[in-house]
């Protein structure tokens, strides 16, 4: 079995639902995990200047997303025919989309042009957010009628575990935030 190490900072951010996927799959890997404080003396050493970094036996991925989907494929996660891996992807991008608009959130002040970039943010983040909930809801409806309950296909993918990851970091943040999706239409 290859040696997986996932190095990134002592936060859930990116490297959640890698560490997710490797704890759904059973897959034992080294969760590295630095402290702002090292990442300056350290940056101009990693590939990109950005973690999170995966290294398979010492190779090394860059990218989150490149890692999930890399780790999807090899833990049988990411669908079981063509056509379900492009549900999946489907499913992926759009909650990577939202979380990416969440992501430019500027830290609080009391500086009215960031209160207001924020507002804008905020705002966009709840119109992808809408979006996402309202393609995701159809897709998983239409899949239940085949009498499961998962995102895609008869089994877990690496879009349940997105899934779950996107919301519960969202909902931790606003419980609310889910009211306004039900059915198959959000908002």
């Amino acid at each position: 079995m290859p040696k997986y190490k996932l190095t990134y900072f002592d936060l859930r951010g990116r490297a959640e639902p890698i560490r997710l996927l490797f704890a759904v799959a059973g897959v034992p890997f080294e969760d590295e995990r630095i402290e702002r404080e090292q990442w300056s003396a350290i940056k101009h050493k990693v590939p990109g200047n950005a973690l999170p970094i995966l290294s398979v036996d010492g190779f090394l991925v860059t990218q989150s997303t490149a890692i999930i989907r890399h780790l999807a494929r090899i833990f049988g996660l990411d669908g079981e025919t063509l056509s379900l891996k492009v549900k999946v992807d489907e499913i992926v991008e759009y909650l990577l989309e939202m979380k990416n608009k969440m992501a430019e959130m500027p830290m609080m002040s009391d500086d009215s042009r960031t209160q207001e970039k924020a507002m804008e943010i905020m705002k966009s983040f709840k119109e992808l957010m809408m979006k996402a909930c309202t393609f995701i809801e159809a897709q998983i409806q239409k899949n239940m009628k085949q009498g499961n309950g998962f995102a895609v296909g008869n089994r877990l993918t690496v879009a349940d575990i997105m899934i779950f990851e996107a919301f519960e970091n969202i909902l931790a943040t606003n419980g609310n935030a889910l009211d306004k999706c039900s059915g198959e239409r959000c908002g």
